[in-house]
């Protein structure tokens, strides 16, 4: 989990959720608001196409009152053609010809005079001439109401009244019935009917259409159809002012009254359509918030870069120090407050660097001062037994046996009148031990054993000085049985390398030491810090510490006591050759 992502993750959620909340709550919100404005103004724009409608079937009843103004028309009606039969055919033709001129919404106008039941119609710029006719059903029953003068016939095909010859074209009508009573006694003289093409009324309910998908209807009493647009299915029962809900469609319907008769206006709009400007807005809302998402998320890789990218050179400059390197740079971070930061953690490892050098200088000498105690500190010890041997033989009055014993002695103190030699080969080591054990034969004559393995490709190699005599010394001062026979004195050396490792094995025949003896001795060894003066363990120390002084952690000086009896110290440390060694 880097930095970039953690702060790309934090900006992404901290839109996206916000987006998401923003567009579900306004979808909700908007959704309510805008369906309640969108019912609102349809209720207001039907309203007004309905007072629309009224006024147009209220003026188109107006058409037949001009007979009323036509006084030879209307004595036609009353008393019949008179003197003139041709006289009076003309003057009606004359009449209906001025109606149907005079509006250009009129498809065709019939006149039934109920006297003789003659009739004249007026289609396509013409007039017929008289004939008889029946009235129709809707005319009969315009005829037995009473409550109105007008009757609407719902929309049918449009059928010549005469024979005009064959239709122009197939159209859909709406026929407008207008009684013709006489003005004293409301005796019915004739009926009026005006058929109008029903793409008028569609029309003016197209005017009321916002979408395609919504569906209007202009009916009346029992259902009768007099103009629909769209699909939409018109309800059975249709009620005044009615607004109803089916949860995907919303019905809206408004009614107005024409000569004692009811007509309605309707209007089904789908729901979708109400809310799409709540989809729309909440669309809008998630676009803008997912481009301020990228924005946000390419504005964050780019600040997280400039912030990770001064990190990852600060690191990868730890990584260098961590490895040794003290040469750092950081003048690639910049002015800010990064490089500010790097500037002064290149002077801190400057002075760092300055103090380790020092350090290790005064560790160096510290170290020769250490080496160089310790093998003064072991000499004069081997040297008391030394010459309390050779004092031992001159008193006996062997003179050779002395002299060679002086010579190995003299062998050895050159060996270790040098100490700033720290370190010698594994050759010039075993020699050194050779001439120790040389020295205790003559002293101590067959009561012991030596068994020295070391092979010949190991002889090279670089070890501490002065690491296998002490060991051999131990033996004798605390191992070395004298009234015992040669087989209970044995003393051995066993050399060899384990992979990079040199590891030397020593073993005596001294006596036995309790678990808790050994566990005391390996502390006294290992954890005391000051020098065992006198004191049991002080060979064992010196070795040890020396070990440490040289090889640190990768050396290792074990302790332990065998099942077959007797005492053993194994050494274990990194095989150098001389031509290595530094």
């Amino acid at each position: 989990m880097s930095i970039r992502t953690k702060l790309t993750g934090m900006i992404a959620l901290t839109i996206i959720v916000p987006v998401i909340l923003a567009t579900v709550i306004s979808f909700w919100y908007v959704k309510d608001r805008e369906r309640e404005r969108g019912l609102q103004l349809t209720e207001w724009s039907l309203e007004r196409g309905t007072l629309q409608m009224e006024r147009y079937i209220s003026d188109l009843s107006r058409l037949p009152t001009s007979l009323y103004a036509n006084r030879d028309v209307l004595d036609i009606l009353e008393y019949g053609p008179g003197l003139s039969l041709q006289q009076t055919e003309l003057e009606v033709r004359r009449a209906l010809l001025g109606m149907y001129l005079s509006r250009e919404d009129v498809a065709q106008i019939q006149l039934l005079m109920l006297e003789d039941m003659d009739s004249f119609a007026a289609y396509k710029m013409k007039v017929s001439p008289r004939s008889k006719q029946q009235p129709s059903e809707i005319q009969q029953q315009l005829l037995k109401y009473e409550e109105s003068r007008v009757l609407l016939e719902a929309s049918h095909p449009l059928v010549p009244y005469h024979d005009f010859g064959p239709l122009v074209s197939e159209e859909q009508v709406v026929t407008l019935h207008f009684r013709l009573d006489k003005i004293e006694t409301d005796q019915p003289l004739a009926i009026l009917s005006i058929d109008i093409p029903d793409d008028i009324f569609i029309g003016q309910l197209a005017s009321l259409q916002n979408n395609p998908s919504e569906s209007l209807w202009f009916v009346g009493g029992g259902n009768q159809v007099f103009a629909q647009l769209g699909d939409g299915e018109i309800p059975q029962n249709v009620s005044t002012n009615s607004l109803s809900s089916d949860g995907k469609h919303h019905r809206i319907v408004k009614s107005f009254e024409f000569e004692n008769q009811t007509f309605y206006v309707g209007k089904s709009i789908p729901d979708r359509l109400l809310t799409e400007p709540a989809s729309r807005t909440s669309f809008i809302i998630f676009v803008v918030g997912m481009v301020s998402l990228v924005l946000a998320l390419i504005g964050a890789t780019y600040a997280s870069m400039r912030l990770t990218t001064p990190i990852k050179t600060l690191t990868s400059n730890i990584w260098r120090i961590e490895q040794g390197d003290m040469t750092v740079s950081f003048d690639s971070l910049g002015n800010d407050e990064f490089g500010v930061l790097g500037r002064q953690f290149k002077r801190m490892i400057e002075r760092i660097d300055d103090l380790i050098q020092r350090e290790y200088r005064l560790a160096l000498e510290n170290r020769t001062n250490e080496l160089r105690a310790l093998q003064a500190q072991t000499n004069p010890h081997f040297l008391f037994n030394a010459l309390q041997s050779i004092g031992t033989l001159a008193l006996k009055g062997d003179g050779k046996t002395v002299y060679r014993l002086i010579t190995q002695l003299s062998s050895m103190m050159r060996y270790t009148m040098h100490p700033d030699e720290s370190m010698v080969t594994l050759r010039r080591e075993v020699d050194h031990l050779t001439s120790y054990i040389r020295l205790q034969q003559v002293r101590f004559p067959d009561q012991f054993e030596i068994e020295v393995d070391v092979p010949e490709t190991l002889l090279d190699l670089t070890v501490p000085k002065m690491i296998l005599q002490p060991l051999a010394e131990n033996f004798f001062k605390h191992g070395f049985e004298r009234d015992g026979a040669t087989a209970a004195n044995h003393f051995s050396v066993r050399i060899h390398q384990a992979g990079p490792d040199l590891v030397i094995r020593c073993e005596n025949s001294g006596r036995d030491i309790s678990d808790e003896e050994l566990a005391l001795l390996k502390e006294r060894i290992e954890k005391s810090t000051q020098p065992l003066n006198g004191a049991e363990g002080t060979g064992l120390k010196n070795i040890r510490d020396r070990l440490m002084l040289n090889y640190n952690r990768e050396a290792q000086f074990m302790l332990a006591t065998p099942e077959t009896g007797g005492f053993r110290i194994v050494m274990r440390f990194p095989a150098v050759k001389e031509a290595d060694a530094s």
